[in-house]
């Protein structure tokens, strides 16, 4: 048995990380997985600047933060928001460039970090600025999409789209508690029961229903059980892990919340920790190949575990999973086994919010 530490693994990412900085502090671009939409170098050098300040946290080492402050200059830059509106994600004419909400809450992310780390005034006031550009309607508690120039899109229609944008809110708050920020993220909250529905086994639908409909749709409740190779439910499988690290996020700032105890959560809780979901990730394209289910169902069990013994034995399982199928020794990054290794390799940034846990291979 080899036994690595989860910082070991993401200190020697960052090292090659620095390999492949470009000079004006982008980072490789991807494909944004199996959609296989050509990106920008947005999304992923806003992924490599959080693993670069977690490393320059643990080393001290100054190497990384200016790594770090330098993908942060990247975003700040015209060539991330040519209209100094939205950020540039995709390049797929035939869809949004911004990448919905999902895209923006990546880059705010990425700002919200450096902004406890660097000094410069307009890493905080791009995020605030891009954030609150957003419409938000207060009825339903979801935002509107908007393009590159600011204008006004439609709802976004995907719950993890609504949900990591206000997870990202959450942690801008952190930094700069603006009311709007405050206020929008509360009637979010409010209405994530409303908006948020459950097939029967307790998956995450991954599209939201618009009010006045079916919440639940009666031909989709036993899906599962009919329909194994369905895509939809295999996409939604993918995704379910994905969500939980959103839900993760909000726990910080929304600690006491109602929503925790709702039946909801506790049934997409009951649903993540199954043997039936565990099997099922591994044929979604969604899960390993793009997302890094092993890092998020960790970083889900820190925040929502109970049972300390039980809480680390499931995290080193998933972590180890994560890193027995994922992650690449002789590269020193996380790209084995993916359609998109640039855009894989930089997702081991979602691990930095984990403590520093041995790894049993």
């Amino acid at each position: 048995m080899i036994t690595k530490t989860l910082y070991d693994l993401i200190r020697q990412s960052a090292e090659r990380g620095l390999i492949l900085q470009k000079e004006d502090g982008s980072m490789p671009s991807g494909h944004n997985g199996p959609y296989f939409d050509t990106e920008t170098p947005v999304r992923n050098t806003g992924h490599w600047l959080v693993t670069f300040l977690k490393v320059y946290e643990i080393t001290g080492d100054n190497r990384f933060l200016n790594a770090a402050s330098k993908a942060a200059n990247y975003l700040l830059s015209e060539k991330a928001r040519p209209a100094k509106a939205a950020f540039w994600h995709r390049k797929n004419p035939e869809k949004d460039l911004s990448n919905g909400l999902i895209g923006q809450a990546w880059s705010i992310e990425a700002l919200s970090v450096a902004a406890q780390y660097c000094t410069n005034p307009d890493i905080i006031k791009t995020a605030l600025n891009v954030f609150l550009m957003h419409p938000f309607n207060p009825e339903t508690g979801l935002w509107h999409k908007i393009d590159l120039n600011g204008n006004d899109s439609t709802p976004d229609r995907t719950f993890n789209h609504q949900l990591w944008f206000a997870a990202a809110g959450s942690l801008l708050k952190q930094s700069s508690p603006d009311e709007d920020i405050v206020k929008r993220l509360n009637i979010f909250m409010d209405n994530l029961e409303v908006n948020l529905n459950l097939y029967s086994s307790g998956l995450i639908v991954h599209n939201l229903e618009k009010r006045g409909k079916t919440q639940i749709k009666k031909k989709l409740l036993k899906i599962i059980n009919k329909s194994p190779q369905d895509k939809v439910i295999y996409k939604a499988i993918g995704y379910h892990q994905f969500n939980l690290y959103a839900f993760a996020l909000l726990k910080g700032s929304f600690p006491f919340h109602s929503f925790w105890e709702s039946n909801k959560f506790k049934s997409l809780w009951e649903y993540a920790n199954s043997r039936e979901y565990e099997e099922k990730l591994y044929q979604s394209e969604y899960g390993y190949p793009y997302n890094p289910p092993g890092f998020e169902m960790a970083y889900a069990l820190e925040i929502f575990g109970n049972a300390m013994i039980d809480k680390r034995e499931n995290q080193d399982k998933w972590i180890a999973r994560q890193i027995l199928l994922c992650f690449d020794f002789a590269s020193g990054l996380m790209t084995k086994g993916s359609k998109d290794p640039h855009t894989q390799a930089a997702r081991i940034y979602e691990a930095v919010r984990l403590p520093d846990l041995k790894i049993n291979l």
